[in-house]
C-alpha cells in the first residue's frame, strides 16, 4: 500500500488530468509539492492502477499476446517495447518530475518491463480503418472508378477480406460513424450563405444565376468534392472566407449573400468530437471504444479539407472524396431526409469554415426577368439576398492564408 498522492498537474495528458481531479483525497502532491485548500492530489496506487488498466487495451505481456519466443534468435520474434516506450507511445510524459520519482514509481508499479501489442498478429482497429480507406483510395482511382459494388468476381480486388473494409463498407461506415458523433445537424432556414466571383474589368454579375452556382455547361474544373460537369454550391457563412476560398490574385470581387429558403440537413466536419486521450475514462455504458472512430472521421476531415490545384486538369486524388460526396449526396437519409450538404474546415483561411450545398441552377430562386421560358418552381430554396463590390488586395490574401503563430509568448 503506498502512501503517496500525485496532483494533476505533474501530467501534460488530459485523460490522466482528469483522473487526477475526479479521484483527489489529498490537499498536497507528494510529487511536485503543490498545495491547496481542496483535495488535488489522488492516490499513487489509484493513479498507477488506471494507468495499468489503460496500457493493456493496446499491449501485453510479449508471452500472454502469443510472440514466439526463440533464444537463439535474440529472443522474442516480433516487435517489443520497453515501459518508457509505451509512456511515449500513448502520449504520457511528466512535466514536473525533475529528479525522476513520479516516472520510477509509476514504471515500478505496472504489471510489466517489456510489452507488445495486445493483439500483435491482427491489425488495431485505427490500422484496419486507415488501411481500408487507403484500399479503398486505391481501387477508386486506379481500379474501378464506377461499378464497385462488391460482385462475387471481383472478390481479388479486395485484400485480406477480413481485415480490410471493401468500398461499399467504407463508405457505409464513413456514414455509421458520422452519425454516431452527432455529424448531421440541421441548418436552418434563413442561415447567411456568402460566395465570391471575380469580377473583370468588362463584366457585371448582379444576379442569382450569375452569381450562384454555374450552368452545367460550365462547370468544367475537378474539385476536391465535384468532378467536372457535377454542379456543386461552394460557398462560406461569411464574406471574409468566401473571399478567401475565390482569390488566388488581387482584383474587384462581387459577394452575393444568399439564403436557403427551407431547413436543409448537413454532414457537419467541422464539429467532429476530439479523440479522447487513451487514458480518458470511459463509461462502463459505453458500447464501444470511440477513438478508432473519432480518428477515421478527422482524417476523412482533413482529406475533404485539404487544397485544391487551381488548374485545368483532372486530378486522380481528388476521386475518392468526390465519391464519398457523391454517396452522402445520394444514399444517405437522416429520418427520411436526403443530406443538402457537407460543412468542413476552410483549406484557404485558418480556423474557418466553408459549406458545399448539392444544389445548382434548378435549386436558385429566380427574379421574373431572368427566369427562363419554362420556369419550374418545384424545390427552389437557394435565394440572392443582396450583393456588393469589394477589393481585393495582396495583403487580404497573405492575411487569410497564413496561419497565426502559436509561439510569440515561449
Amino acid at each position: 500500500m503506498n502512501d503517496e498522492f500525485v496532483c494533476a498537474e505533474c501530467f501534460n495528458d488530459q485523460g490522466m488530468k482528469d483522473f487526477c481531479n475526479a479521484y483527489a483525497e489529498e490537499n498536497e502532491c507528494s510529487f511536485c509539492g503543490t498545495k491547496n485548500k481542496e483535495p488535488i492530489a489522488a492516490p499513487l496506487d489509484d493513479v498507477i492502477s488506471h494507468i495499468n488498466a489503460c496500457i493493456h487495451h493496446h499491449f501485453d505481456d510479449p508471452a500472454n499476446a502469443g510472440l514466439p519466443f526463440e533464444s537463439a534468435e535474440g529472443g522474442y520474434q516480433g516487435s517489443t517495447y520497453y515501459t518508457s516506450e509505451v509512456f511515449d507511445e500513448l502520449g504520457l510524459d511528466f512535466p514536473q518530475d525533475r529528479d525522476g520519482r513520479l516516472y520510477n514509481a509509476i514504471s515500478a508499479g505496472v504489471d510489466n518491463d517489456l510489452w507488445s501489442e495486445a493483439e500483435p498478429f491482427r491489425l488495431s482497429s485505427d490500422q484496419r480503418l486507415q488501411f481500408s480507406w487507403e484500399n479503398f483510395c486505391r481501387i477508386i482511382k486506379h481500379e474501378l472508378r464506377f461499378f464497385f459494388l462488391r460482385p462475387q468476381r471481383n472478390r481479388s480486388l479486395y485484400d485480406d477480406e477480413d481485415e480490410l473494409f471493401s468500398p461499399e463498407r467504407i463508405l457505409h461506415t464513413i456514414f455509421k460513424f458520422a452519425e454516431s458523433a452527432n455529424g448531421f445537424v440541421t441548418l436552418p432556414a434563413g442561415t447567411k450563405l456568402f460566395r465570391a466571383r471575380y469580377q473583370p474589368k468588362d463584366a457585371s454579375y448582379f444576379s442569382a444565376s450569375t452569381l450562384g452556382p454555374p450552368p452545367v455547361d460550365h462547370a468544367i474544373k475537378t474539385n476536391r468534392m465535384s468532378p467536372p460537369g457535377v454542379v456543386m454550391t461552394y460557398a462560406a457563412e461569411d464574406k471574409e472566407t468566401a473571399l478567401a476560398e475565390t482569390a488566388d490574385s488581387p482584383g474587384t470581387f462581387v459577394v452575393a449573400e444568399f439564403a436557403n429558403d427551407r431547413d436543409l440537413m448537413i454532414l457537419d466536419l467541422t464539429r467532429i468530437p476530439e479523440v479522447p486521450s487513451f487514458f480518458a475514462e470511459l463509461s462502463d455504458t459505453m458500447e464501444y471504444d470511440p477513438r478508432p472512430r473519432l480518428n477515421f472521421l478527422h482524417n476523412i476531415s482533413r482529406e475533404i479539407s485539404r487544397p485544391i490545384a487551381r488548374d485545368d486538369r483532372v486530378h486522380v486524388e481528388y476521386v475518392p472524396t468526390q465519391v464519398v460526396t457523391e454517396y452522402v449526396r445520394t444514399a444517405i437519409e437522416i429520418n427520411g431526409q436526403k443530406v443538402d450538404g457537407i460543412r468542413y474546415n476552410s483549406s484557404r483561411r485558418h480556423a474557418a469554415t466553408a459549406i458545399v450545398l448539392f444544389a445548382d441552377q434548378e435549386n436558385l430562386v429566380l427574379d421574373e426577368g431572368e427566369r427562363p421560358e419554362f420556369y419550374r418552381t418545384a424545390d427552389r430554396w437557394l435565394r440572392l439576398v443582396k450583393f456588393s463590390t469589394t477589393k481585393v488586395t495582396a495583403k487580404n490574401i497573405t492575411r487569410w492564408t497564413t496561419p497565426p503563430r502559436t509561439d510569440l509568448f515561449k
